[in-house]
């Protein structure tokens, strides 16, 4: 019998790649059980599809309108304008998409714009679906729901946004990350504190160039001995100018795209960053960070991390100057007992197995 997953997924400078990256994480963990995936993207999101292809998925581009859609009911919420459409033309082209396909186990949803509405409209006979989400801020018409996050009252905040029998699968334990961080974190050894080597990276697209202000927080310590990574985003709009800075201080490596920042962060004694699924991956390797949130909805998430010990979290990266970065670098460089307190708390979080965790639950329901 030919399993099947649908993914209902996008990514852009603005939504960023985390939910396509954590969707390819699973469909890749799927696929080592014998189920293929589909992804289903918008046209917009067109020029990632070679993201997905070249993990062994196929794609199917959702067209998009030729004029922006109207101002409906139907765009209601503070991220219907990541469609270009309605969740109601959205759903239809889904459905469509859907009936080519052909038979499905399951249709799983990562999209901040598509709520219960869509999600009713895509039912079918014998498909079920998996909700992910990071906010709790709308209701969900689901088997299955994800929530990898660490937040204030993690296990209640979705009781009224879900039925009684959805499961619900909650906290850093599911966290959806590549094999590779799980192979990393066995080979990682114990660090002392010592800061020699340190990894700046704010995600595949950093459309503010926090990059840019992390390289100017560390060119400002005048420290020779330092070693920095900078990995930043094939899509990233400020490459050219994050290059010049780069050659601007000693004992830089540019990466861009790179596919081995698993082992980057193995090797780092420090890291500055945002939030989003780089969290986990971060805590995974059990390295220290200096983090910013560079989008609302990595508050939450950042603060929990904050109050567990396991990040120096210094609020939005709007407020946050790079003189401001540079002191709580400094900080950290001279107190090597506090940056070994923050990677082992960091590290008891997350074990890199969560992708084969919600595998097992999505092949466990009846």
């Amino acid at each position: 019998m030919n399993r099947q997953a649908v993914f209902r997924v996008d990514a852009s400078v603005e939504m960023g790649l985390g939910h396509l990256t954590r969707c390819l994480t699973l469909a890749n963990a799927l696929a080592s059980s014998g189920v293929r995936s589909r992804f289903l993207m918008r046209s917009h999101a067109g020029g990632l599809a070679h993201l997905v292809e070249g993990s062994g998925h196929a794609v199917q581009l959702l067209p998009d309108p030729s004029a922006p859609a109207p101002e409906t009911d139907d765009r209601a919420g503070p991220h219907a304008h990541w469609l270009p459409t309605t969740w109601r033309q959205d759903a239809e082209q889904t459905r469509s998409a859907l009936a080519e396909i052909g038979p499905a186990e399951w249709l799983i949803v990562d999209h901040y714009a598509l709520d219960a509405r869509w999600e009713r409209a895509c039912r079918r006979e014998g498909l079920r679906i998996l909700a992910i989400d990071d906010l709790a801020d709308r209701d969900h018409d689901c088997e299955m729901l994800l929530d990898q996050n660490l937040v204030l009252h993690m296990k209640t905040r979705y009781r009224d946004r879900v039925s009684a029998g959805c499961v619900q699968l909650l906290g850093p334990g599911y966290a959806l990350l590549r094999p590779e961080f799980a192979a990393q974190r066995r080979l990682r050894a114990q660090r002392d504190g010592r800061i020699g080597r340190i990894l700046i990276c704010f995600g595949g697209s950093d459309p503010t160039n926090e990059t840019a202000k992390a390289l100017q927080a560390i060119g400002s310590l005048a420290m020779s001995r330092l070693a920095v990574d900078v990995v930043i985003g094939q899509t990233n709009p400020h490459a050219d100018s994050v290059e010049a800075l780069c050659r601007g201080v000693p004992n830089v490596e540019l990466y861009r795209g790179a596919n081995n920042i698993a082992e980057l962060m193995r090797r780092a004694d420090l890291s500055v960053g945002a939030g989003g699924v780089m969290s986990w991956e971060r805590c995974c390797l059990g390295l220290p960070a200096v983090v910013v949130h560079i989008a609302a909805n990595q508050i939450g998430t950042l603060a929990a991390l904050a109050d567990a010990g396991a990040v120096l979290y210094l609020g939005s990266a709007a407020s946050v100057s790079a003189e401001t970065l540079g002191h709580a670098l400094r900080s950290l460089l001279d107190d090597s007992a506090r940056a070994v307190a923050l990677g082992k708390a960091a590290f008891a979080l997350v074990d890199g197995e969560g992708s084969g965790r919600v595998c097992a639950m999505l092949g466990s329901r009846p």
